[in-house]
């Protein structure tokens, strides 16, 4: 008898000894029971809000706990008014994430209204980006060169000041001596996108998942369609085109051929800064001060998300098209070495003040 009640008290303590490793861990996790809130920097339906809607619920799932997820859009001032909320309103718990667009280079610049510095959140992780140049076909472009002379005025559909998307597009026209006009004010991409369709504008702007997404009804309406896409920035400084748009050739190619003196030019400086930042143009971020724990359990939860098998065929689904994820570590490194180029080269910063502040 003693010596079963002797095996029964080391059972017991065993189990004491596994439930008390495993009940800190619960308790830390924090997010049993809790709603991850994804705050989107764009209005409802464009691409930022893609990719927060869409990726948002496979994070949630790896995260311990298994937190629900919400969505609130908080568009506005080409997404500084999000980024502002993040960085200097958003409770530091892990409950808030940021699901950012084109912080980086707003940033740095200090444009109007920007009260964050980008280095300065806790990045959990992002997905990278390249856009394309719609043209409405009446405006009869068979090559790059025929924006020299266009069918009719070019008019560039544009989301306001402030926006780097705009500014790259303006960057490449004026590099080849592309005369064009802007008619600013749209909140997002799906409305620059609609003014194609509506004629108030002739080219305009859109993602490389939103173009591929919607590439079939784009044809079978027929009014307009990519001639352009912006490139990619790889690790050793050259551009490359997206590999789901091997068709398309890239604004610098465009260059390289139409007017390659322009490569040594403040504009491509500035244009490749812009480039460059698209690495991580849909950022997910975390507020300053997070705890470092929760950052890094966050973290993993979204690489573990976006590397699993199910959750790519997913997505593919969804947005019909595949993603490029920079995982969290890799994401701040791109920043604080855009950063250091940013600071170093005079030339990007006040070419692209003098641009965004041009209407």
């Amino acid at each position: 008898m003693r010596a079963l009640a002797k095996g029964c008290l080391r059972i017991a303590a065993a189990a004491f000894a596994a439930l008390a490793a495993v009940a800190p861990a619960r308790a830390q996790s924090g997010f049993e029971g809790k709603t991850i809130r994804f705050v989107i920097a764009s209005t409802p339906s464009g691409p930022t809000d893609m990719m927060g809607r869409v990726f948002g619920p496979h994070i949630a799932k790896f995260i311990p706990g298994r937190p629900a997820a919400a969505f609130e859009n908080l568009p506005g001032a080409v997404g500084v008014i999000a980024a502002n909320y993040m960085y200097r309103a958003a409770k530091p718990d892990g409950l808030t994430i940021g699901v950012l667009l084109g912080m980086v280079t707003n940033g740095l610049m200090r444009i109007d209204g920007v009260r964050y510095e980008p280095a300065g959140f806790p990045i959990i992780g992002a997905i990278s980006a390249t856009q394309v140049l719609l043209a409405r076909n009446d405006l009869a472009l068979k090559t790059p060169a025929d924006l020299l002379t266009p069918a009719k005025p070019l008019v560039l559909a544009s989301l306001g000041l402030g926006s780097t998307t705009d500014a790259a597009n303006r960057l490449f026209l004026d590099m080849i001596g592309a005369k064009h006009r802007q008619v600013t004010g749209y909140p997002g991409q799906a409305e620059t996108i609609l003014a194609l369709s509506r004629d108030e504008a002739n080219i305009a702007n859109a993602s490389h998942s939103t173009y591929l997404a919607r590439r079939q009804s784009i044809l079978r309406e027929g009014l307009y369609d990519a001639v352009l896409q912006r490139g990619e920035l790889t690790a050793g400084g050259t551009f490359r085109r997206n590999p789901q748009l091997p068709e398309l050739p890239t604004m610098v190619e465009a260059v390289e051929r139409m007017k390659p003196e322009a490569l040594a030019g403040p504009d491509f400086a500035a244009y490749r800064g812009i480039v460059g930042s698209m690495a991580v143009h849909y950022s997910f971020v975390l507020p300053p001060g997070t705890p470092p724990e929760i950052a890094a359990t966050l973290r993993e939860a979204m690489s573990r998300a976006l590397s699993d098998p199910e959750t790519r065929k997913t997505v593919q689904q969804l947005i019909q098209s595949d993603y490029e994820f920079v995982n969290g570590a890799d994401s701040q490194k791109i920043v604080r070495e855009m950063e250091k180029e940013y600071n170093a080269d005079t030339r990007i910063g006040a070419r692209l003040r003098d641009i965004m502040s041009v209407k």
